[in-house]
This record gives structure tokens, C-alpha cells and sequence, in this order.
């Protein structure tokens, strides 16, 4: 089973604890807000502190040793938070503006050349598989497209029938945005690392969602969003590259940290800057970083990463459970490894139709393209009623049909 869901009825306590959590998110009093998955909401703390640096800037201004220092401390800042929820050290982690920006950093810093072979799967987000694409039409690199992250679909077995000699690289979420499913990363890595290749992981779905210490699930990079588990803002995001990788994956572009002060020549010669901040753009915008570390530091602090992985799975279960039971509902995400995305298809109604049916209702959800279905984010925020009252929605425009 790859993710530990708490069949244990909620206590008064944690109650209490989600009334607090949710007076701290004005969004989701608006409506179910049931779409982390996309984009979670916004923490008040986090608006206020963004709020705060916008406005030394505009009164400030953006140049000076106090932004200097302000910048570099609320960009260690974000990578402390980082660090913390990956298990990681902070400068294996670099900033990023989203996911795709590191799964792009990742696989375009490997050495590719024709006849190197990239596995990856048709369930994957644009944000993996498009590099992907680029690499096979610059480089001459051959993919190998698995059915991983389906649901009846072994995703090691499928693994091993794909890997060759000639593998350079899988890439693979660490929960598959189509359909939900929480891949078994270790065993996946494992089975990489044997031909010899790296798995580099798509974390936007995983991050803030499930358990990611990068070293127990043997990751060579993880790549991740702020602003869907982690209620961030949008614009943020970090990428994991593990200190032994860091001279596999060479630098695509070059930013002021990309080369090590002093150690540089106008003949072109220089040494790599230290770590994963190599990686780095030059310019990442102050307001956004300062969120982004508050709202890591508002679920590490006040909610608690351990009890906000429980409350999301334990949340999706009922989700699960509510939906599997409606006539006409054909559930897609796989119930032994999943969390808090579920994935589900209403017979006689396009899933487009059924979520925009929903939102008019006070319910958003989205839909996925492949396989077709609607899908349920249940953040650590959401409560059990907004799951009966989604049940109850669809329940009564299945009858409507």
C-alpha cells in the first residue's frame, strides 16, 4: 500500500483544529474549495507578508544593502521550508518559479545524444512530458511511453518491461496528476538506478500532499509547485537535486549563482556555484519568495505536515467511499495508492460539463483530459461536510440526466 490513511473518526480536537485552520483561508468560505490540486488557497499570513515587501519596495525601493539582505534572508527562508518538508539539506534545493521550470532544469542538464532512451508514462503532466518531447527533436533521443499510473497497471512491472541498457532517464510523478495513483517511488528508483539511469520526478501533486523525504524515496531530482498543497503563491516552486547528481545535471542557463564567486575567467573558464542554487534564475520575485516561505512555515508550524498528510488522506478515503457508491459513478484513481486526488467519471455527462454543473452549485472541482475524469483535491482545510455535500450534488444532477 503506498500511502497510510487514518480510518479514525475525527476527534472535537481536530474539529477545532480545521475550524482554526480555515479561518486562516478566506477562500474556501466562498465554496467547497475542493481544487488544491490546482491551486490551493491562500493563507492570510502569506497575503499580509507579500503585502508588506511589495510595499518596501514601492517606498524603499528595490536597490540597497537592506535588499540585499532582505532578499538573500527570504530566500534562505524559502529553502529552509523546502528543505524541511524533503528531508534534504537547504542547498540541495534551488528556487524555481513552478514545477515544469525544474523538471526542465533536470532532464535538459544531462548529457543527451541519439540513441539515449527516456521512459516515461502517457498519464504524465505537460510539465514532464513536454522536455521529454524536446529531447527526443533536439537530441535524437528515443522515449518510451509505459501505461504507469493507470489503474490497474503495475507501475514497477511496467518499469522493467520499459528499462533498457540505453536508458538515460525516468521521469515520473510522484502522484500521477490523471488519475491519482501514489507511485512506489523507492521501488521505482531502485529499478532505474539499476540500468543506471536517474528518476527525475514530477512533485507537483506530491509536495505538500503525501510524504516526500527525497533520500527514503531515492529521487535523483524532485521537482516542485508552491501554490497547489503547499498554499503558495503562484510563481513559486523549488527543485531537489541530490548532491552526488549535481555534476550529472549540467546548467541549461546561468545566473548570478551559477558560477562560484572569484572562480571564474574572461577566457570562459569556471567552477559550478555551490549546490543546487546553480540552478537558480537570476531574478525570482521577493514578494512571491516571502509567501511562499510563510505559507510553509504557517503548515509546518501551526498545522503540522504529519497531521495535514493524515487529514488529506483521510479525507480522500471518504471521498472515495461517498463517490464509489453513487449509481453511474465509475471511479478511476486506484483506492490501495492513493490520497487526497480522486479521480471519477459520471455516466451520461461529459466530466467538463459536471464540473462547471458543480461550480454553479458552490463546488469546484476540475477535470482531467486522460483518462477522462472529474477530479476531488481534499485539502487538509476541507471538512467532511463539503465531502457529503459533493456527493450530494452529483447525486442530484444524475437524477437531473
Amino acid at each position: 500500500m503506498a500511502t497510510e490513511t487514518s480510518t479514525a473518526a475525527p476527534t472535537a480536537a481536530d474539529h477545532e483544529k480545521v475550524r482554526a485552520i480555515r479561518e486562516e483561508l478566506p477562500a474556501v468560505h466562498a465554496r467547497a474549495y475542493l481544487n488544491t490540486g490546482t491551486n490551493g488557497p491562500l493563507p492570510r499570513r502569506t497575503h499580509e507578508v507579500m503585502a508588506e515587501y511589495a510595499l518596501a519596495e514601492l517606498e524603499e525601493g528595490r536597490i540597497g544593502p537592506a535588499t540585499w539582505s532582505r532578499m538573500g534572508e527570504t530566500q534562505t527562508a524559502a529553502r529552509e521550508g523546502v528543505a524541511n518538508i524533503l528531508g534534504c539539506a537547504p542547498d540541495e534545493v534551488a528556487l524555481t518559479h513552478n514545477t515544469t521550470e525544474g523538471m526542465n532544469i533536470a532532464l535538459m542538464g544531462l548529457d543527451w545524444g541519439p540513441g539515449d532512451e527516456l521512459v516515461t508514462s502517457r498519464t504524465e503532466h505537460p510539465g514532464g512530458l513536454y522536455p521529454s518531447y524536446l529531447i527526443k527533436q533536439r537530441h535524437g533521443a528515443k522515449i518510451r511511453m509505459t501505461r504507469i499510473g493507470l489503474k490497474d497497471v503495475d507501475p514497477v512491472e511496467e518499469l522493467r518491461r520499459a528499462l533498457s541498457p540505453r536508458t538515460k532517464a525516468v521521469v515520473l510523478s510522484h502522484v500521477a496528476w490523471s488519475t491519482g495513483m501514489v507511485l512506489p517511488l523507492r521501488e521505482l528508483a531502485d529499478a532505474a538506478h539499476e540500468v543506471g539511469a536517474l528518476l527525475i520526478c514530477d512533485a507537483a501533486q506530491g509536495f505538500g500532499h503525501v510524504p516526500s523525504k527525497v533520500y527514503d524515496l531515492g529521487v535523483d531530482a524532485y521537482a516542485c509547485s508552491g501554490q497547489k498543497w503547499a498554499c503558495g503563491p503562484d510563481g513559486t516552486g523549488a527543485l531537489f537535486v541530490r548532491r552526488d547528481r549535481l555534476g550529472d545535471i549540467q546548467q541549461t542557463y546561468m545566473g548570478y549563482a551559477g558560477v562560484k564567486p572569484g572562480m571564474s575567467d574572461l577566457d570562459g573558464h569556471y567552477v559550478p556555484g555551490e549546490g543546487a542554487r546553480r540552478y537558480e534564475a537570476a531574478t525570482l520575485y521577493g514578494p512571491s519568495v516571502r509567501g511562499f516561505a510563510a505559507s510553509l512555515g504557517w503548515i509546518a508550524e501551526d498545522v503540522g505536515w504529519d497531521w495535514a498528510y493524515a487529514r488529506i488522506a483521510a479525507l480522500g478515503r471518504r471521498c472515495y467511499e461517498r463517490l464509489a457508491a453513487i449509481e453511474g459513478v465509475t471511479m478511476v484513481s486506484p483506492p490501495e495508492r492513493m490520497a487526497g486526488l480522486v479521480h471519477f467519471a459520471l455516466e451520461g455527462i461529459a466530466p467538463s460539463d459536471l464540473s462547471a454543473k458543480l461550480y454553479e452549485r458552490g463546488i469546484s472541482i476540475r477535470y482531467t483530459p486522460y483518462p477522462s475524469a472529474n477530479r476531488v483535491s481534499t485539502g487538509f482545510y476541507n471538512t467532511e461536510e463539503e465531502i457529503d455535500r459533493l456527493a450530494e450534488q452529483i447525486e442530484e444532477i444524475r437524477k437531473s440526466l
